[in-house]
């Protein structure tokens, strides 16, 4: 594989990425549930920004795991997908995943505050992607499973998905998403919003300010 990208990451870019990679793994084998558990990394900002009560929010949360388990069950039979029914798209995925699983020893093992990492193009799409699904998924914009779905589905599955985010984010007008630089959205969804930017900026044609708290990526391109 052509590495075509050299990119210094902090330690938190790799937790992150990592993360994210475990992330899209699940959901593209269709596990919906998992939108559920990292939307409920924003329920301590949620309270302390007076959105929610507590307990309002377990209670929404549970009644969206439902909503999800049924989604699962009608639209893919509870069936998952394993690796090699995911395709290409999956052996990439798990040769990524693993790639910053690594990384993330080496780190802790030379107590590392950054690190160079060398990648494909092909690699820094499906971080992207992973990213994107996580930042998405974080402002409730579920549409996002869409991009990633390996199932087959029918059109009452996006509608679907935009009921679930309406339930997540306890809105009901259609302009249901939240914009990821709200105070209450949690930060690791600035982060990962930050990372796809400069991905989508590797070749330095704009001008781009991070929203995060985060370092910009330094991106070098081999050869």
């Amino acid at each position: 594989m052509l590495l075509d990208f050299k990119v210094k990451f902090e330690i938190a870019h790799v937790k992150l990425i990592s993360k994210s990679l475990d992330i899209l793994k699940s959901l593209s084998k269709g596990e919906l549930t998992r939108i559920e558990s990292l939307f409920q990394e924003n329920k301590s900002l949620f309270i302390e920004h007076k959105l929610d009560l507590p307990e309002i929010f377990d209670l929404r949360m549970k009644k969206l795991n439902s909503f999800l388990s049924d989604m699962q069950y009608e639209h893919y039979n509870n069936k998952l997908l394993n690796v090699l029914q995911l395709g290409d798209f999956g052996f990439l995925l798990v040769d990524v995943k693993q790639k910053f699983i690594d990384t993330g020893i080496i780190i802790k093992k030379k107590k590392l505050n950054k690190i160079d990492i060398q990648l494909s193009e092909e690699e820094i799409k499906i971080i992207n992607i992973a990213l994107e699904v996580y930042w998405k998924i974080l402002v409730g914009d579920f549409s996002v499973i869409n991009k990633i779905t390996r199932h087959n589905i029918d059109e009452s599955f996006n509608l679907k998905l935009q009921e679930a985010g309406k339930i997540a984010t306890d809105l009901v007008t259609d302009n249901y998403i939240f914009s990821v630089n709200e105070k209450f959205i949690n930060r690791k969804a600035k982060w990962a919003f930050d990372v796809c930017q400069s991905f989508d900026n590797k070749d330095n044609n704009d001008i781009i300010k991070n929203i995060g708290t985060l370092p910009k990526l330094k991106m070098t391109k081999n050869g």
